[in-house]
């Protein structure tokens, strides 16, 4: 039985110690780089302190020699010997100071600029204590002239520039090396998680392989100590009755305790009667032999900390002997987390309470997000339409009117257009922007879509163009309304004259209009020019163009006649309706000037002109009547 046992137990024992090599060469790379990170932030930290103390100490000397030279200065000019102590304080000491600054400061860039400073420093004592010599003998003007003259002001000026350059370039290593910590602190992060992991595989082999050797088990437990005592997270454990067995110096550190005497409590004595109760939960878990993770607020010294725990149940032969713990303090992270989410509420806020209906769909055409508009304009519930397709949010028929732009802004490019829709039974104009969201590679993960409507505005643009085509007291098109009218009607002449039809441009004013205006007043004059329009209106087809162009002058355009006396007919028409109109008891009668123009072709102007001088002939032949002239034949009268 010993001989057969011996071959296992030798085997398992090299397994167990082949494993532990394994883990150890592993743990000792991660070590190897946590101690060249923390060997590298320590000179980091080391060069930072230095720097602090170099700066106060440069900017002391500074001030001092700025003293020096005014309490000099002061004296030579005042002969008050009040001014002589400061100076005499301030340059005590000072060429030891220059000397402790430079051995203060032993980056081998600074040392040309530190030498000049010295040697500037020294200029200036040997200047000041010349000029105390100067005055004290007698000589007060030499004294004078020697603290005015220029040499002097350009050695403090120099000694000025330099210890500023050398400020400045300790303050910027300074910001550097503050930078770099920053940067470096979230690699370090990755490698303690690292750490943690191999950490956690370490301790499942040490317990399954190497415990049938105690000797190996204490080796492996000093090597576990001494790695938990430099990961910057709390790992301990807990036997079988919920006693700590086991705490890393980090333990100790955020406890304020030495680890050693926390050896023996309990949870509840170890991080306090409400913290633990909040993990007595997950205790009774892993003891149950789950290992579980969770989240934790803990008040240590009245500090809210945040930790993300770990517990890892001790199985030996199956059974649960207690349990490793291992927490990262993630305050940071929450803090960040809670001003992340602060930020996202306030942008939420202020989105879903501007007019402007905001989305955000992902590259399957699906909602990630949208605002309280999509509430007011759709009747939808925002938060239903997250994770939605487009086609089932808006419906398929209003997404393919933005088929071809939402295709674009998918495909990288900024897509802005107008266009109408029907929401709620209510017709709104849109303009809309589609920009594209393109990560670091290239590609487009999805689309910020910004909608404005401008129903406003298209109906005020709509209003102004009525107003500017047409006239405000008879509400018929205007002079430039008319030109583009025709305009048309002669382009279409070309074509109905192949037919044989004929076209006619009727000028229209009405008769001693002046006399109305001056006897009866303007007000009745509106009046009279209102139901004239009315009368003309309802006098021809509802495919002729009736304007006012001016005053009280009208025109008519009749198309597709059939022949030249249709137009003297209509007005003949007319010249009946406006005489039995009567508007506000006044008596009215028009003249009618008639242009027809057949299978020839004719400018507008020169058609306007004949119509206008058919007009001036049937004024002159007694008013209340027509005079028609065709394009370019003879005249007829009524």
């Amino acid at each position: 039985m010993r001989s057969s046992a011996e071959p296992i137990h030798r085997t398992s024992l090299g397994r167990g110690v082949g494993l532990l090599m394994v883990a150890l060469v592993a743990m000792g790379v991660i070590v190897a780089l946590l101690a060249w990170r923390a060997r590298a932030t320590l000179d980091d930290l080391r060069r930072a302190d230095r720097i602090n103390n170099v700066l106060p100490s440069m900017t002391t000397l500074m001030e001092d020699l700025l003293n020096a030279e005014t309490g000099q200065r002061g004296y030579l000019l005042t002969q008050r010997a009040s001014y002589l102590q400061p100076y005499r304080d301030a340059v005590r000491n000072l060429d030891r100071r220059v000397e402790e600054l430079g051995a203060r400061d032993q980056d081998p860039a600074h040392a040309p600029k530190l030498a000049r400073v010295r040697e500037l420093v020294n200029l200036k004592l040997g200047e000041m204590n010349q000029t105390i010599r100067l005055h004290d003998s007698g000589r007060q003007d030499e004294a004078l002239e020697l603290v005015l003259n220029d040499q002097g002001l350009h050695h403090m000026d120099e000694l000025r520039d330099v210890l500023g350059e050398l400020t400045s370039s300790l303050r910027a290593e300074r910001a550097a090396i503050s930078e770099r910590l920053s940067r470096e602190a979230g690699h370090t992060e990755l490698l303690m998680l690292a750490g943690l992991a191999m950490l956690g595989l370490f301790t499942v082999m040490a317990t399954s392989q190497v415990v049938l050797r105690s000797r190996e088990l204490m080796r492996t437990q000093k090597r576990l100590k001494g790695i938990t005592d430099n990961v910057p997270a709390l790992i301990s454990h807990y036997d079988a009755d919920g006693l700590l067995r086991f705490a890393n110096a980090e333990v100790g550190r955020v406890f304020h305790a030495d680890p050693a005497a926390l050896r023996g409590r309990t949870l509840e004595q170890v991080r306090g009667t409400e913290n633990a109760a909040q993990m007595r939960p997950f205790v009774e878990r892993v003891m149950r032999g789950e290992a579980v993770s969770f989240d934790a607020e803990q008040v240590i010294d009245g500090e809210t900390l945040h930790f993300h725990q770990r517990f890892v149940p001790e199985l030996v032969d199956g059974r649960v002997e207690g349990f490793y713990a291992c927490s990262m303090d993630i305050t940071e992270r929450k803090r960040a987390e809670a001003l992340v989410a602060a930020s996202e509420r306030r942008m939420k806020a202020v989105t879903d309470n501007l007019p402007v209906f905001i989305t955000y769909i992902d590259a399957e055409r699906r909602m990630r997000y949208v605002n309280e508009t999509l509430r007011t304009w759709f009747g939808l519930d925002p938060q239903a339409a997250i994770g939605l397709h487009i086609d089932d949010v808006f419906g398929q028929a209003s997404t393919s009117q933005r088929s071809a732009q939402l295709d674009l802004a998918l495909s990288g490019e900024r897509v802005e257009f107008e266009i109408t829709s029907v929401m709620l039974g209510k017709q709104r104009h849109l303009r809309t922007v589609y920009v594209p969201d393109v990560v670091a590679d290239g590609r487009v993960q999805g689309i910020f879509t910004l909608s404005v409507d401008i129903t406003v505005m298209k109906q005020a643009e709509a209003q102004l163009a009525r107003l500017a085509s047409s006239d405000a007291l008879t509400g018929l098109p205007n002079r430039r309304e008319f030109d583009q009218a025709l305009a048309a009607a002669l382009a279409r002449q070309r074509r109905l004259a192949r037919e044989g039809r004929v076209m006619a441009l009727l000028f229209l004013d009405i008769d001693r209009f002046k006399a109305i205006n001056d006897t009866h007043g303007h007000g009745v004059g509106d009046v009279v020019l209102r139901e004239f329009a009315a009368v003309l209106r309802r006098a021809v087809r509802g495919s002729d163009h009736v304007a006012r162009i001016a005053g009280d002058e009208f025109v008519a355009v009749l198309e597709g006649l059939n022949r030249p006396e249709e137009a003297e007919q209509v007005a003949a028409k007319i010249v009946d309706a406006v005489r039995a109109a009567r508007p506000a008891e006044v008596a009215i009668t028009t003249s009618i000037g008639i242009a027809t123009v057949a299978d020839v072709e004719a400018p507008a102007m020169d058609l306007i002109a004949l119509a206008d001088r058919a007009l001036y002939q049937a004024k002159h032949q007694g008013r209340d009547g027509w005079t028609a002239l065709r394009w370019p034949a003879q005249d007829q009268r009524r």
